[in-house]
C-alpha cells in the first residue's frame, strides 16, 4: 500500500518534497520520486548516513523497504512526518567502565 507524504524542509537549502512510497515493495512514485529514489540508491552504496544525533553513523542496506533506513536517509534535509519519526533508529548509548586496578578506563558500546 502507498503512503503519501509531503515533507518540509529543515534549512531554506531544501525546498519541499511529495512522493508516495510502499516499503513492501519499495515502490516510490510522485513528484519526488525520482529523488527520493536516487537518495536511497546513494544511500545503500555507501552503506551508511550519518545521522542524528550527530555524528551518528546509521547502517544502510535497503532505505526504499526499510522504514528505519528511509528515516534516516530523509531526516538529515527534511522534518519527518510522525511514522517515520517513530522509527528513527535510537543511538546506542555509550557506558563508561573501569576495568582493574591500573585505572584505565574504556568505554563499551
Amino acid at each position: 500500500m502507498f503512503r503519501s507524504y509531503h515533507l518540509l524542509p529543515i534549512s531554506k537549502q531544501e525546498s519541499p518534497i511529495s512522493f508516495e512510497w510502499n516499503s513492501k515493495t519499495g515502490g516510490v512514485r510522485g513528484p519526488s520520486a525520482a529523488l527520493v529514489i536516487d537518495m536511497a540508491r546513494k544511500a545503500s552504496r555507501a552503506g551508511e548516513v550519518v545521522g542524528h544525533p550527530y555524528p551518528t553513523p546509521h547502517i544502510i542496506t535497503d532505505p526504499l523497504r526499510t522504514p528505519s533506513e528511509m528515516a534516516v536517509v530523509l531526516g538529515n534535509k527534511w522534518h519527518l512526518p510522525p511514522d517515520l519519526a517513530a522509527v528513527y533508529p535510537e543511538a546506542e548509548d555509550e557506558d563508561t567502565t573501569d576495568d582493574g586496578d591500573d585505572g584505565t578506563t574504556n568505554l563499551r558500546r
